[in-house]
């Protein structure tokens, strides 16, 4: 088993990292895919699963070209880790054509105008994200389908942003005064931290988009 106390391993390994090839750009996934063993904190299982089943004829044309291709591979799985991760903090499409989405801490309701925002944007998100699996799901994802898919996300995180910066917070504020303190202490804090945690989300996942682009071929 490996260990970062074997002796003869941590030769090896520094001699490997301290050659030219070590530290070429071309190594960098097989410095971390090593170290991790040795640390007891093994990369992800499928993302090894992944760089494992590369097509033979990358592994043949040369460790720049696999390195591209682990690359493409790593942008993508960070990708799907931040669609899954956005897509348990949105609040379900059901629940978006018939129910707030703030507000509803025992208060008064907030402004609809801004509700009908709010919820037009996460309708919005959802419609962006299932065509977002479906591209990144091709053989050849378009990488100009994908900037438009990160822009409309981006876009729509801006709009968040001043939601949670100034009518979401007023409404909350004015709803709390005929409330009282509860909603004040409990309602406006939760509603705004949930919001902005959606929203910080929401933009993770765009950049994830970009950082996948830069792995893809142009066109």
């Amino acid at each position: 088993m490996l260990s970062a106390n074997d002796p003869y391993l941590n030769d090896f390994w520094n001699n490997v990292c301290n050659s030219a090839f070590g530290a070429s750009s071309s190594f960098t996934f097989w410095r971390r895919w090593y170290q991790g063993f040795l640390d007891g904190k093994p990369l992800e299982w499928e993302l090894q699963r992944r760089v494992a089943l590369i097509d033979d004829a990358i592994w043949e044309a040369g460790p720049e070209a696999v390195a591209q291709e682990i690359e493409r591979i790593e942008r993508l799985f960070d990708l799907e880790r931040e669609i899954a991760a956005l897509k348990d903090m949105l609040p379900l499409r059901s629940a978006l054509s018939s129910t707030g989405l703030i507000g509803d801490n025992g208060g008064p309701p907030l402004d609809d105008g801004v509700q009908r925002a709010v919820r037009g944007d996460f309708v919005l998100v959802w419609d962006q994200i299932e065509d977002l699996e479906s591209e990144i799901a091709k053989p050849e994802p378009s990488p100009g389908r994908l900037k438009a898919i990160a822009k409309t996300l981006w876009d729509v995180s801006l709009r968040i942003a001043a939601y949670c910066g100034g009518k979401i917070d007023l409404a909350l504020t004015e709803a709390s005064k005929e409330a009282g303190k509860a909603v004040v202490k409990l309602g406006a804090p939760i509603a705004a931290a949930s919001l902005a945690s959606q929203n910080e989300s929401i933009q993770q996942v765009a950049k994830a988009i970009w950082a996948f682009v830069k792995t893809l071929p142009p066109g």
